[in-house]
């Protein structure tokens, strides 16, 4: 049964409306804010449209999970031709980089047609829960749908982050290190400035969380009923922006967000005529965001627009005689894409098309019997095979990942420890200090990262 429960709801993106409405003819209808994304428009608005019936059919029926493994079937559903899309509205479109399209729509979805449609496939189906319990559900579906919004946000803004920035190099007059003129040092700075790329991610993200964002009334009305509010504050161009999100997993998704941002603002290569290096330096950065995860703290994030000083990075390129007389002058250019975001997460390692991705996330601290149940019960970005990892593929987190400072695995200032969950008998990884070492005690809470195989 878990598992399909698990299925039923594995492509559901969110929902933010809070109202049901029951016609005077019975039919049921629930109004679903939906995203998706594809190589054209119209993919993008079959994705969206696609995902509203996902998250209807899994709230509010159940049945066999056969029906979503038929494309043919799902497309069909989601048709507006079906008549189980009564209706749909365009909230924001707007073309990725690399020319891809991303779509925000409003979709009221008929549950009574949906219900029938089912039906006529010769499936038995069941209605879930009672009339009381439907706007109940429809805002836990509210909440769970939030997470897997901003998750997939952060997923598909990860690549135009890492060409969001172009370099300049700047070197110094050399300084001998030695009485024999061997040896010497050349300073060396390099500077990240945002370019337009940085413009479009920042604007993705405003209008993402504006869609979701609980209004001045559904606050009020969160806190009447004891139920927490996170903040989000986002300053661009001189204006600060707040939008009140629903979930902390919400929050953690947009931690590994800001956390990234080292990382992308150090994606350059420095070419000197005879080698090369990547991404050095003691780096001076803009505060992007907090690099710690406090609960206690609104999340506020600090968007640059283009031509914008990002970063800049120093250091002292030390060199023989012998390799200055090769030397051809130093050169800076950006690296590009380095690190994936598909097939629901961060990719760890990929050959002949298969591999390993990591979740947005990490799925909080918990002993090791809860850690293999949440990453078993995960859906997250349209995939239900989630895991905890085993020892090798957690070691592979830390160092294609976290040692690249990508994916948001990061430390608490106050224990300077880092240590997370495998599967294999009682091993676990310190990112911290990189170790892995035997934990017999499985009831002690380390934190968790869900992994998948594609």
């Amino acid at each position: 049964m878990k598992s399909i429960l698990k299925t039923i709801i594995i492509t559901s993106l969110f929902v933010f409306s809070q109202h049901i409405v029951f016609a005077q003819d019975s039919d049921k209808t629930v109004t679903i804010t939906s995203s998706g994304s594809g190589k054209t428009q119209d993919d993008a608005k079959q994705s969206a449209l696609k995902s509203a019936i996902e998250q209807a059919f899994g709230a509010f029926i159940s049945s066999k999970t056969e029906m979503f493994n038929d494309q043919v079937v799902a497309d069909q559903m989601s048709s507006v031709s079906s008549g189980n899309i009564k209706s749909y509205n365009l909230l924001n479109e707007s073309q990725l980089p690399d020319g891809s399209w991303g779509q925000t729509l409003k979709a009221v979805v008929s549950v009574s047609k949906l219900t029938s449609f089912v039906e006529a496939k010769g499936i038995a189906i069941e209605i879930k829960g009672g009339m009381f319990a439907l706007n109940i559900k429809q805002q836990s579906l509210n909440e769970l749908g939030e997470v897997k919004a901003v998750s997939e946000m952060v997923g598909l803004l990860h690549e135009p982050m890492q060409i969001s920035f172009d370099y300049i190099i700047k070197s110094s007059d050399p300084k001998s290190l030695d009485a024999e003129n061997k040896n010497w040092e050349i300073p060396l700075v390099v500077t990240a400035t945002t370019n337009k790329n940085i413009d479009f991610c920042a604007n993705y993200c405003i209008k993402t969380l504006a869609a979701l964002s609980l209004s001045a009334e559904e606050v009020t009305s969160y806190k009447s009923l004891n139920k927490a509010v996170f903040p989000v504050a986002i300053n661009y161009k001189g204006v600060a922006k707040t939008f009140y999100l629903r979930k902390q997993g919400s929050i953690n998704a947009l931690n590994t967000l800001t956390s990234n941002w080292e990382f992308y603002t150090r994606l350059f290569t420095v070419q000197s005529g005879m080698d090369e290096s990547n991404g050095k330096g003691e780096g001076q950065i803009h505060d992007f965001g907090s690099k710690y995860y406090n609960i206690n703290e609104d999340k506020t994030i600090n968007f640059l627009t283009t031509a914008q000083q990002a970063a800049t990075f120093s250091w002292q390129d030390k060199r023989t005689l012998a390799q200055i007389e090769q030397m051809t002058g130093y050169k800076v250019k950006p690296r590009g894409v380095v690190s994936q975001f598909k097939h629901g997460g961060f990719v760890v390692y990929e050959k002949n098309g298969h591999g390993l991705v990591a979740s947005i996330a990490d799925l909080g601290s918990m002993d090791w019997n809860s850690a293999k149940t949440a990453c078993d019960d995960l859906i997250l970005n349209g995939y239900s095979d989630w895991h905890l990892p085993s020892k090798e593929e957690l070691n592979a987190l830390y160092v294609n990942l976290d040692k690249r400072r990508v994916g948001g695995f990061v430390f608490s200032r106050y224990t300077f420890q880092n240590p997370f969950w495998s599967s294999s008998e009682s091993w676990v990884q310190d990112f911290f200090y990189g170790r892995q070492f035997e934990k017999y005690d499985r009831n002690d809470k380390l934190k968790v990262r869900a992994v998948r195989a594609f």
